[in-house]
């Protein structure tokens, strides 16, 4: 199309638009972060019933124990190709450890202190 030509419905080129329509096609199936977050704190609620048999000691150690069903779900939803689900188990871990870290550690400060 040259610069002189007037423009009309015809010379529009859709080109944009359809790779918009494919690119959220493939984000569809690489699963999303809420899932991923959403597995961990129902795996987490397992750990209640695990927690009365353990004496408590497995609520005590989560950042340890999850790691039990943390990594095989992040090898099931990474060889499904579903990475953002990946980022979400990844990202919940991570918070359910950093507070059981900064929980365990006033703890025991504050059980110095007392």
């Amino acid at each position: 199309m040259s610069e002189n030509e007037p423009m009309d419905d015809n010379n529009i080129i859709e080109a944009p638009l359809e790779d918009m329509e494919s690119a959220n096609d493939s984000d569809e199936y690489k699963g999303s972060v809420a899932w991923g977050i959403g597995q961990i704190l129902l795996w987490h609620l397992a750990q209640i019933p695990i927690a009365y048999m353990t004496i408590f000691i497995s609520l005590a150690l989560i950042s340890v124990s999850q790691l039990a069903y943390v990594v095989p779900a992040i090898i099931i939803a990474r060889r499904k190709g579903h990475e953002n689900t990946v980022k979400g188990i990844v990202i919940a871990a991570s918070l359910t450890a950093l507070l059981n870290i900064a929980c365990t550690g006033y703890f025991f400060y504050s059980f110095k202190l007392g």
